[in-house]
């Protein structure tokens, strides 16, 4: 039985090929090249306010019904839990 899998057949391709510093090399130049041409996203509290608002306005916004945000609720507390469980588990 071949137990090769997927990623060790195929080479890597685009980003993934590249090594971290790379990528950073890369980013750091494309943000340089963005706020040289001044199409930059600078993103500040009011920008984000407007930003979150749209949505809203357009009437596209979720609309969480009681439900659904208790149930929200519940699975980001039972996730926290994990995190911390196996923050302190880790640090034992």
């Amino acid at each position: 039985m071949d137990t090769t899998t997927v990623s060790e057949t195929k080479p890597a391709r685009g980003f993934a090929s590249l090594t971290p510093e790379q990528r950073k090399a890369l980013g750091r130049k494309g943000g340089r090249t963005a706020h040289e041409r001044g199409t930059a996203n600078r993103f500040n509290t009011e920008t984000a306010s407007a930003a979150g608002r749209i949505p809203h306005e357009n009437g596209t916004a979720h609309r969480w019904s009681s439900e659904q945000a208790r149930e929200a609720g519940r699975k980001g507390g039972q996730s926290r839990r994990k995190a911390n469980k196996t923050t302190i588990a880790a640090a034992a």
